[in-house]
């Protein structure tokens, strides 16, 4: 199913507890992508409800999620905020 890289951030939570070696705190989301939802961290701004609002504009981006003990880099996706 195609679906839109831009949404509007419908909910959202500061996680500040998670299994050991996940950096906290951070925000995870429900994107309304076009009418489907989905799930995402909400990356490039701070974990904060003075950063975060429901019913901002959201986009698609990636960010790096750390390298294994061979060097090779892992990449998730999360939305950032539209400017």
């Amino acid at each position: 199913m195609r679906l839109p890289v831009e949404g509007v951030l419908k909910a959202f939570t500061i996680v500040s507890m998670a299994a050991p070696g996940i950096p906290v705190p951070f925000a995870a989301g429900v994107i309304d992508l076009g009418g489907t939802s989905a799930p995402g961290n909400v990356i490039n701004t701070e974990p904060d409800p003075r950063h975060i609002q429901v019913g901002m504009k959201v986009r698609l981006a990636t960010f790096s999620l750390g390298e294994d003990s061979a060097g090779t880099e892992a990449i998730g996706f999360g939305f950032e905020p539209v400017p």
